[in-house]
């Protein structure tokens, strides 16, 4: 009896341990098939960032990217830098940008001229600000003289842009000019590499994708696949923002219409050379004062015969009023000499009676 009860208890306990050692395999596989897209996950975005974060590799394929010219960068050493050196300057990235001032005596026709050359060599204006009024002031010999002026900012093909710049300096007088080269082609290999380390990521992450059964699974790769869509959106966009800046120079003109061109010195002056052209340029500036002072009357004659109405209305108001303080002041200084004409008259008469007075009393005295 008791040899039975013990046969019953073992088949029980190991039923128990069957039916646990099932349950702890299944458990087991399903982690592992989730780690096992998770794992793989990560290895695409290990070897891809490894692809271009050692860039050892890459950049030696970079350097065949543009026309296999270029040699395999060895292995430990600088690959931008090398890559660099080695880039001819026909395949570098050069971004230029010019500023000009110039000067005309003729503005309709060099606008006009401008915008034609322009569209001539392949490039467009991007944009334009003119003023076409007048401007009146002091200290300057042109200061009454009507200005016009426009400020432009040109794109020009970077191959025909020493042909503009030199066509503008057939076409006006140029005051001012600057020019600025930047290289970016380091930048551009960099931002072209990691965008193409991303797509071969992005590659292997739709691999993944396809394969994938559980929704977690399938929620990771698609949440990492967005990122790096979006990563290669963005450099995509800074690529052609390169390529534009490269492809098209830009051009910064300002234009100002005068009456006379700014000198240019081509030689150094000598003593009397400078004192012979100050004195031709203080002839010309009295010139200009006498003219500018006519023209500043002319054009301020209403204000003047406004002002002068209101100074004569004045000096006849206050001339007036002097008037009639004098006339007041006459009167009175009138009536003052009647009144004391008078008190001297009353005063002589007095006194020739008092001595008529006295002369009779001193008659009988003398009988």
């Amino acid at each position: 009896m008791k040899k039975r009860q013990m046969g019953k208890a073992k088949r029980y306990l190991f039923q128990a341990i069957a039916i646990f050692s099932a349950a702890a395999l299944l458990a087991g596989c399903g982690a592992s098939g989730s780690a096992e897209y998770k794992n793989a996950a990560d290895n695409a975005r290990y070897e891809s960032s490894s692809y271009s974060g050692s860039k050892g590799d890459y950049y030696g394929e970079e350097a065949l990217w543009e026309d296999g010219s270029m040699e395999m960068a060895d292995a430990g050493s600088n690959p931008s830098a090398e890559t660099y050196s080695k880039t001819s300057a026909s395949k570098r990235k050069l971004i230029k940008t010019v500023n000009m001032n110039v000067e005309t005596q003729e503005y309709e026709t060099l606008m006009s001229n401008l915008e034609k050359r322009v569209k001539e060599l392949g490039g467009y204006v991007q944009n334009l600000e003119s003023y076409n009024g007048s401007r009146y002031g002091y200290g300057s010999r042109n200061d009454y003289y009507v200005k016009r002026y426009a400020n432009m900012t040109l794109r020009i093909p970077q191959e025909r842009l020493d042909e503009f710049v030199n066509s503008i300096s057939d076409l006006a007088n140029v005051v001012n000019r600057s020019e600025r080269v930047d290289d970016v082609t380091l930048q551009y290999v960099d931002v072209k590499s990691h965008k193409e380390s991303l797509q071969v990521e992005q590659e292997r992450l739709l691999a993944l994708l396809e394969r994938a059964e559980k929704l977690e699974d399938i929620i990771t790769l698609e949440n990492r696949l967005t990122n790096v869509r979006y990563q290669i959106e963005s450099m995509e966009s800074t690529l052609r923002t390169f390529d534009d800046q490269v492809d098209y120079s830009t051009v910064t003109l300002r234009v100002d219409e005068v009456e006379v061109y700014t000198p240019v010195e081509v030689k150094k002056q000598s003593n009397w050379e400078r004192m012979t052209a100050g004195f031709v340029e203080s002839l010309e500036d009295v010139r200009d004062g006498i003219v500018n002072f006519f023209i500043w009357v002319v054009i301020h004659l209403p204000y003047l015969v406004i002002w002068a109405i209101v100074i004569t209305i004045i000096v006849l108001l206050i001339r007036r009023s002097l008037k009639k303080k004098h006339g007041k002041h006459a009167e009175n200084e009138a009536k003052n000499s009647e009144t004391l004409d008078k008190l001297r008259k009353i005063n002589e008469a007095k006194e020739k009676k008092t001595e008529e007075k006295n002369s009779e009393e001193k008659k009988p005295e003398e009988k």
